[in-house]
């Protein structure tokens, strides 16, 4: 086996490459973006995790947070750090794919084999332009909190993926599994968060810790008290059966697919996008969560796939 960089040529013609005045090519080592607004967005996460399409979670969920400032993805920089070169035609699979629904380009980034790397590791920074700045900073007393998406969806996906035979034995039922396996593309909310974005004062979407580690830092933020009545979040049939099956809490897993639009107007958000609901309100108090017939939060959630993993992987 080989480690180092991969060639360009290997891999090069097999990106979505573009919308650049220079673009990646040998012998450029960086590209050149004609930008339209006077704001640059930018996002960077990394997916170290998760051995389910890595490619397309990458390119998905660091769009997803330059979609919450209003703006549609432009651009991405991938880095592939691989365990093995038969890792790199997948990689390159999901990261097409997610690109062609969004309508980004790649343009850069570095592709290498690591030695003693026990899985791959795909990280994306994401760009794009916008003339309007979007920011929970900017909330009010009396601001409306509406969720669009559903609760764990990410989280689901992953677990279904994952950890088949073992939800299997715990009695949960084929066809629930297959259809978690199915939220793939709902993961994207691009679509959705440019529908509502005129309407929003700030957009938070739901990752490390859920809904409720988002809801907090939006209170934070905000410097805002956050109340929320729990039982009017979204959650799908799906993820109530496999994370009462694992004795997880939905509401702290992992959730790209969901996010928040502080807003105004929530009629009109509710209305733009099917799958959301008006969940709560921010008003003056200490910035925390207050879950309503539950109490109060103001301490980070643990990200509950996460210590999941650890466990299962205990068992085997």
């Amino acid at each position: 086996m080989s480690f180092g960089k991969v060639p360009l040529k290997e891999f090069l013609h097999k990106i979505p490459s573009g919308n650049c005045e220079i673009c990646p090519s040998v012998g450029e080592d960086d590209a050149i973006l004609k930008t339209t607004g006077p704001y640059i967005i930018v996002h960077s996460d990394p997916i170290t995790e998760s051995s389910v399409d890595p490619g397309f979670l990458s390119i998905a969920v660091a769009c997803n947070d330059v979609n919450m400032k209003g703006a549609p993805c432009k651009w991405a920089l991938t880095t592939l750090l691989l365990s093995s070169r038969n890792s790199l035609d997948r990689i390159l699979s999901g990261i097409n794919e997610a690109c062609k629904i969004l309508g980004c380009n790649v343009v850069g980034g570095h592709t290498e084999v690591v030695i003693n790397l026990p899985s791959d590791i795909v990280v994306t920074t994401a760009f794009s332009t916008t003339d309007k700045i979007l920011t929970a900073r900017d909330a009010k007393d009396g601001d409306y909190i509406v969720m669009v998406g559903s609760a764990g969806i990410e989280g689901t996906w992953i677990l279904a993926n994952q950890f088949e035979d073992y939800l299997l034995k715990l009695g949960v039922k084929k066809e629930t599994i297959e259809s978690a396996k199915r939220f793939k593309y709902d993961i994207i909310v691009q679509e959705k968060a440019l529908k509502v974005a005129e309407y929003a004062v700030g957009m938070h979407d739901a990752t490390e810790g859920g809904v409720l580690q988002a809801i907090l830092e939006i209170a934070k933020l905000s410097n805002l008290k956050a109340v929320i009545n729990p039982k009017l979040i979204p959650v799908r049939k799906e993820t109530l059966e496999i994370t009462r099956a694992l004795s997880m809490d939905y509401l702290r897993l992992i959730s790209s697919g969901a996010f928040l639009v502080i807003t105004r107007n929530p009629e009109e958000v509710v209305n733009k996008v099917k799958e959301s609901n008006i969940i709560g309100r921010l008003i003056k108090g200490e910035p925390s969560l207050h879950l309503e017939g539950v109490g109060d939060f103001n301490e980070d959630f643990e990200e509950e796939l996460v210590r999941f993993e650890s466990s299962y992987n205990g068992r085997r």
